[in-house]
This record gives C-alpha cells, sequence and structure tokens, in this order.
C-alpha cells in the first residue's frame, strides 16, 4: 500500500503536541535493558547452576534456535488454533522431535529438552511420561524386551489409564476387574459398572494403541487389589477399536486442548497372562499369587511416585515463566507521575507490586529446589529398590504427595496472581499467562487432588507421632516428632528480639517446624477425640470428621520442608562453591523472603501455639517491608535474565 502524504502545514501543528508529550516518554526498552545493568551478580551463572551447567544451557538454546525455524516448532500461530488444529500440531511436534532424534542420532534426553522448549502437549504425553516408565519401573526384563522397542519407534502408542468415572485418587476403589482363567493363562479386563469406565487418560481419545489399565486383580474369587496390565485399544492395521473395547474422546477441556484425554470400557476382554507387570507381584500359569515383598507392597503405585515428583520439579519452572512475565511487564509499564513534570514511575516501583512479584520469585526458587530434591529422593528409591531395600518409600510417598498439593497450588495460584499483576494486557492471549494457566491448573487435581494428598500426607505424620511417642526412633523429615525432639519443640519460643533478627531464614524455619509440630499433635488429639478416646482410627467417621485439621498439619509440614531444602541447597552450593557470594546473598534473600511469607500466613497457629507474640510478628512484617523497600535490583534481574534464560521460548 502506498504510503499516505500528510501536508506540511499538519506536520508544524501536531510538532508542539508530539514534543509536549515524548518529552517525558520513555523507551521501554531502555527500562528493561537499566534493570539488568543494575544486577549485584553474574546471572549467567545462576542459570548454568540451576540447568545443570554451561553445556547443557547452550545445547538448550542450540535446539531453541533450530525449533523456532521449523513449522512444527514455530509458536507464531499458537494462540489461534482450533482445537482440532492444536492437536494436529502437538502431533506433529512430537513426529518432528522423533523425527530429528533418529536423523541426527540425538539421546532420550534431548527429546525432552526439545520437548519442554515446544511446549505443544499431544497425543503422546502420557505415552512418554507414563506408558514408558511403567514399563521400566514395573515391567520385568522379558517384558521392557517385547514392548520398549516398538514403543521408542512409535510403532505402538501407550497411555496410562488409571482413573475412572467414578474414582479417582482412591486406587483401591478402583471398579475395573482383571479376573484370571488359567485354563487358557488369560486376564479378562471387564468394566462391570458405567462408573467403571476409564475416563481422562490423556492420547485415549484418538492416539493411543495401547494403555496401561489399572484393574483390580481377582484369583479364584479373591480380590488382591489394584495391579497393572497392558491391554490393546485400537488395530494396528487401520486403528479401529479393538473387540470388546469402547473408546472416545472426552470432549473439550478448560486448557490443554492438544491433548486428546479418553475414555474406554471394555466388555470382556482377554489379555495374555503376561501383559500383567510382573517385576513385583506375579501371577503364575496355575494361578497362583505371588505379591511383592511386604515392604514394598506398593509397588504398583510407582508409576504415581514417578509422576508426582516429576509434577514437583515442573512446577518452579512453570511460575518462573509466568513471574518472568509479569516482572517483565512491571519494569517498562510506567503509571502516574509522583508530581508535575516528573517522569511516570515504573509499576514495579510500587510497593505492592514489589511485594507480590518478589514473593512469586522466592516462591518459584523453592519450588524449584524443591523438584530437584525430590527427583534426587525418587532416583535413590529406584536405586534401593534394585537392592530390595524399600525403607525410604513411605517417607517417599508422604513427601512426594504432600509436595505435589503444596508446589502445585503454589504455582497454580502464582500464575493467576502474575496475570493479575499485568493489568488489563494479562487477560490477552498474546500475555501467554491465560494458556499457562488454562493448561496448568489441571495439576492441583490429577495425579491425586491436593486436598486428598494432603490427608495421606497427614496419615504419615500421625504415625509418626505414635511412633515417637511409643519410643521408637523417628527419622526424616518429620524427625521433630521424635519423643524428645517433640517436647523440646512444644516448650520452645521465638527468639527474635528485633526485625533484623529474621534476616537469618532458619527462625522463620523454627516458627515453621513448631507451627507443624503444634498442628500435629491438635490433629491427633481431635482425631483421637472422634475415635472414642482410644486407638486412633484412620478411616471411618473419625477420620472424615476432621480432615480440615489433618489437611492443615500436612500443609505445614511440607511448607517446612520447602523452605528447610531451599535452605540446604544453598548451604551446598556454599560448600562446595557452586556459586559466587554475590549469587548467594541474592539467592539467601528470597530464601528469607519465602521463609517470612510462609510465617505471615501461619501467624494465627503460632500466636494460637504461644510461640510468638504480637511484638513477634510485628517485628517479622517488618522485615518483610524491608525487603520490599529495598527491592533488590539484582533480584529483579534474577527473575527477567536468568528466569527466563530457564526457559528460552517462553
Amino acid at each position: 500500500m502506498a504510503a499516505r502524504q500528510v501536508d506540511e502545514r499538519t506536520r508544524q501543528l501536531q510538532a508542539a503536541s508530539t514534543a509536549l508529550v515524548t518529552k517525558h516518554a520513555e523507551d521501554p526498552k531502555q527500562d528493561i535493558i537499566e534493570e539488568r545493568r543494575r544486577a549485584t551478580f553474574d546471572s549467567k551463572e545462576l542459570c548454568y547452576y540451576l540447568n545443570g551447567g554451561k553445556d547443557k544451557v547452550e545445547r538448550r538454546a542450540q535446539f531453541a534456535a533450530v525449533l523456532a525455524k521449523t513449522p512444527w516448532g514455530n509458536k507464531t500461530n499458537q494462540y489461534f488454533y482450533t482445537r482440532e488444529e492444536e492437536y494436529v500440531h502437538g502431533l506433529r511436534c512430537a513426529l518432528g522431535i522423533w523425527q530429528k532424534m533418529q536423523a541426527d542420532k540425538l539421546t532420550m534426553d534431548d527429546g525432552l529438552m526439545m520437548r519442554v522448549l515446544a511446549d505443544s502437549p499431544g497425543g503422546l504425553e502420557l505415552h512418554i511420561g507414563m506408558f514408558m516408565p511403567t514399563i521400566l519401573s514395573q515391567g520385568d526384563p522379558e517384558q521392557q524386551a517385547k514392548w520398549l522397542p516398538p514403543c521408542l519407534n512409535l510403532q505402538i502408542i501407550g497411555t496410562y489409564a488409571q482413573t475412572e468415572l467414578g474414582h479417582g485418587t482412591f486406587v483401591r476403589g478402583l471398579e475395573t476387574t482383571a479376573t484370571y482363567d488359567s485354563s487358557t493363562q488369560e486376564f479378562i479386563i471387564h468394566s462391570p459398572t458405567l462408573t467403571s469406565t476409564k475416563w481422562w487418560p490423556g492420547g485415549m481419545g484418538k492416539t493411543a494403541t495401547h494403555a496401561i489399565v489399572m484393574a483390580r486383580l481377582i484369583l479364584n474369587g479373591k480380590d488382591h487389589g489394584p495391579h497393572a496390565f497392558i491391554v490393546q485399544l485400537r488395530r494396528l492395521e487401520d486403528h479401529l477399536p479393538m473387540p470388546g473395547v469402547t473408546v472416545g474422546d472426552i470432549g473439550p477441556k478448560f486448557g490443554f486442548g492438544g491433548v486428546d484425554n479418553g475414555y474406554m470400557s471394555m466388555d470382556h476382554v482377554r489379555i495374555p497372562r503376561l501383559n500383567m507387570m510382573m517385576r513385583f507381584a506375579k501371577v503364575t500359569p496355575e494361578g497362583q499369587y505371588i505379591p511383592p515383598p511386604p515392604a514394598n507392597s506398593k509397588a504398583s503405585y510407582a508409576t504415581m511416585l514417578f509422576v508426582r515428583a516429576d509434577i514437583v520439579k515442573n512446577s518452579g519452572g512453570i511460575l518462573s515463566k509466568a513471574v518472568t512475565i509479569a516482572t517483565r511487564y512491571a519494569a517498562v509499564r510506567r503509571q502516574t507521575a509522583p508530581g508535575p513534570g516528573q517522569r511516570e514511575l515504573q509499576v514495579l516501583d510500587y510497593q505492592n507490586v514489589a511485594n507480590t512479584l518478589l514473593g512469586l520469585i522466592s516462591s518459584a526458587y523453592a519450588c524449584w529446589f524443591m523438584g530437584q530434591n525430590m527427583q534426587q529422593r525418587y532416583h535413590k528409591f529406584e536405586e534401593d529398590r534394585d537392592k530390595g531395600v524399600f525403607t525410604d518409600l513411605p517417607e517417599l510417598h508422604a513427601l512426594s504427595s504432600g509436595c505435589k498439593a503444596t508446589c502445585t497450588a503454589i504455582t497454580a495460584d502464582g500464575i493467576e496472581i502474575a496475570r493479575r499483576t499485568c493489568g488489563g494486557h494479562g487477560y490477552s492471549q498474546l500475555s501467554g499467562l491465560p494458556r499457562l494457566f488454562a493448561s496448568y491448573v489441571q495439576n492441583v487435581t490429577w495425579e491425586g487432588d491436593n486436598n486428598v494428598l494432603y490427608l495421606q500426607t497427614a496419615r504419615f505424620m500421625l504415625k509418626a507421632l505414635l511412633a515417637g511417642k511409643s519410643g521408637k526412633s523417628v527419622s526424616g523429615s518429620s524427625a521433630y516428632l521424635g519423643a524428645g525432639a517433640l517436647q523440646a519443640e512444644l516448650n520452645s519460643k521465638c527468639s527474635a528480639k528485633c526485625p533484623d533478627c529474621w534476616a537469618d531464614p532458619s527462625l522463620a524455619l523454627a516458627a515453621l517446624r513448631h507451627r507443624a509440630a503444634h498442628l500435629t499433635v491438635k490433629g491427633a488429639q481431635l482425631l483421637q477425640q472422634k475415635s472414642g478416646g482410644g486407638q486412633l482410627k484412620f478411616e471411618g467417621q473419625a477420620w472424615n470428621s476432621c480432615t480440615v485439621a489433618q489437611i492443615a498439619l500436612a500443609k505445614a509440614h511440607t511448607e517446612m520442608v520447602l523452605l528447610q531444602t531451599f535452605m540446604e541447597t544453598l548451604q551446598q552450593a556454599r560448600a562446595e562453591g557452586s556459586l559466587a557470594p554475590a549469587t548467594l546473598a541474592v539467592l539467601g534473600r528470597c530464601c528469607t523472603l519465602f521463609g517470612l511469607g510462609l510465617v505471615e500466613a501461619g501467624a494465627a497457629d503460632l500466636l494460637e501455639a504461644g510461640w510468638m507474640g504480637s511484638k513477634c510478628l510485628w517485628s517479622a512484617d517488618l522485615w518483610i517491608i524491608l525487603l520490599n523497600d529495598d527491592r533488590v535490583a539484582s533480584c529483579i534481574s534474577t527473575c527477567t535474565t536468568a528466569a527466563v534464560d530457564m526457559h528460552p521460548v517462553a
């Protein structure tokens, strides 16, 4: 289109008006450059530390550049897809990554890295995230040799079918059955009720050919509980449903449109005996049940432990995306001049905005470090399991449950808080925040509703309390509930004499530990009252009538663990020399702020317990204000540079 001609008189008339406005105008690009310039530490050093080293960061940057040039890795149109287009794009992206891995002989870690960068979830999510991991963790060597090659070559595509229309977190209540027929050495997989219909498995709607089906193992009329079975859903030659299998897509969802979540019911479907995952529990050809080792009686739950640990790991990265977007916006958006002729203030300079964003930055680091810790715990569990050692399984189950609940709640709420901080622009899909929230918020309910998971953690905590009272050793994260430790904890008081005392996060940790101990004792007393004054009842009416208290104690414990892990991570980095003092100083302030935020939120419990008075609480609140008034330019650089470096194509 030809350039529009403006006459000279019009230009002259407008010039004065333009000068009036541009006199105080600011360049947003210069604002963000200035924020980064004020950093007191090397943000690249922190980026390398968070992401496993310089080589990994540079390799990811290379992959990001390559993906941006491909039709399936380019994100230009991602906010404009219909549901069908989003699904097709997700498949093209997954296949594009697979083909590149084959052509360039890349590793599985490279493929996973590209998958994260592409951020186009599709029909292969559970194939990669649950189907293959279940075969690896629960299949015996022969089963792994049979099933993994076609999985890796995409000759078959799997999903994970546990949740039913009528049951989710309560795995023991699943209604799908697997009845053994010794005369044919087959299992009969059957959906006996409407509510036994498998519901929600990703990839089941259109993509998957096979599924890991969790079903109750029935041998000679005896129910042995849920076990994992491989069931073929669709024929490989034409992708039509197998005889006896009714399968389809459940329809549009709140978000995650590229993933075809589905439903399935089975009508007396026969599968070979060897389709049962038999690394631990086994069924002989004659129909004899060989249970897993007593200490590992919940071996079939290993996949859930893996997924929950993975969810915790991902939470910090997702929250860092949201807070990076919001902090960048707050750094370049200006609003209201403090006086005539003065520059408008950056939104980031308002105390309430700084308070919000610095709190989210601190929470993102806390979740990130907790995720790394959970992965380490899970890998240690795998090593111990291969040696026949299962002593840490209860602790891992309790922590993976509680931390999944806490970290996903922090992240889901944090994304929405970050979106609101961006004002009206946060409502635009192009900000990235609505899509991020819609895709992530499912995490508070999938793989275990958060409240139900808190209750599982609470059971562990109450049993640890009972063990301590009976004189047994209590170790791990709940060591403070041991016989001698508990009484000392309950007798402790806040030692803060002035606001500066709160600069050391160990004081906040002491507060959170006392709060958790207080609420655990309180929860046990309430449960004992509801149990009729005798032995604690962990099911039935007694338990159901005091779940609010149990959720509170579990949340308090996991919040304490998050802060403790944050502190221990920094202590280890300091001891190993992994980070420079300036970087550790900034992270230390984030750690302090994170802890004080939790103390402030749990102040009522601490006042009730008598651990602190109003003067002590006031000094904690004052330290939070001091942290926010200082604002710490280096923290802002940490978010806008290091956090975005963690997600080059966020």
